[in-house]
């Protein structure tokens, strides 16, 4: 009878300890997000505008909202020329890595579904998700984009740079976890929305940028984002 005494406490501490802080199926911490009418400066400094931008409808850069949360990185959304649709999000504060190393891609359709709650933005014909636990940090990131037409546009030591005619994709920090953010197509008329998608190493620090199509009529070709933000 002794012997099941200390797993027996175990499990209950460690049950205790998910209520007390909100715990997933997956045992993470649960991580509420809120909205914002601010952009963090040096998401402007990234995109090089002004404090004073973004927030008139003629502007070419258009302002949406921010997400916010306790334990991850304030999310910016943003329209784009009035037919894309901006999304920058600071996925770590000190990233050392090379992404030439770090970032693994597979072009795969193949995306697991274990449940963990998410936040679900569906301003435009793809839907987004984000995972609203704490977040690993990250040491390598796994992409996996599906749909026509995709490619490697750049890859080094600072930038991971892809494009699609996106299906769906999905980003995780460990194979075996859920997925942290996940895209989809939800376009009636088509099955891909075109999408790019870039990894950022400045300051040892790692952005991801997301520009998708702000609806199934409008297109994106290679390297609209790079434009857009080395302009």
């Amino acid at each position: 009878m002794k012997i099941f005494i200390r797993p027996l406490l175990i499990f209950l501490h460690l049950s205790f300890i998910c209520q007390l802080y909100s715990c997933s199926d997956q045992g993470e911490i649960e991580d509420s997000s809120n909205s914002s009418n601010k952009t963090p400066s040096e998401y402007l400094q990234l995109l090089k505008l002004p404090d004073s931008c973004c927030n008139k409808q003629n502007d070419s850069i258009v302002f949406i909202e921010t997400w916010t949360w306790k334990y991850r990185n304030p999310v910016s959304f943003f329209y784009v020329s009035s037919r894309y649709y901006l999304q920058l999000y600071k996925m770590d504060t000190a990233f050392n890595y090379s992404l030439k190393n770090a970032i693994k891609e597979v072009f795969s359709n193949a995306h697991s579904w274990t449940y963990t709650p998410y936040i679900i933005d569906d301003r435009t014909k793809m839907e987004f998700l984000y995972k609203e636990t704490k977040p690993l940090k990250p040491k390598n990131v796994y992409l996996d984009l599906f749909g026509d037409s995709t490619q490697v546009i750049r890859k080094n030591d600072t930038i991971a740079y892809y494009y699609s005619k996106c299906v769906n994709f999905s980003i995780k920090f460990d194979p075996q976890k859920p997925m942290d953010i996940y895209g989809e197509s939800h376009s009636e008329r088509k099955n891909e929305i075109p999408l790019e998608i870039m990894f950022l190493r400045r300051n040892n620090k790692l952005y991801l940028l997301l520009l998708s199509a702000k609806d199934d009529e409008s297109k994106i070709k290679p390297g609209t984002l790079n434009n857009l933000l080395f302009r």
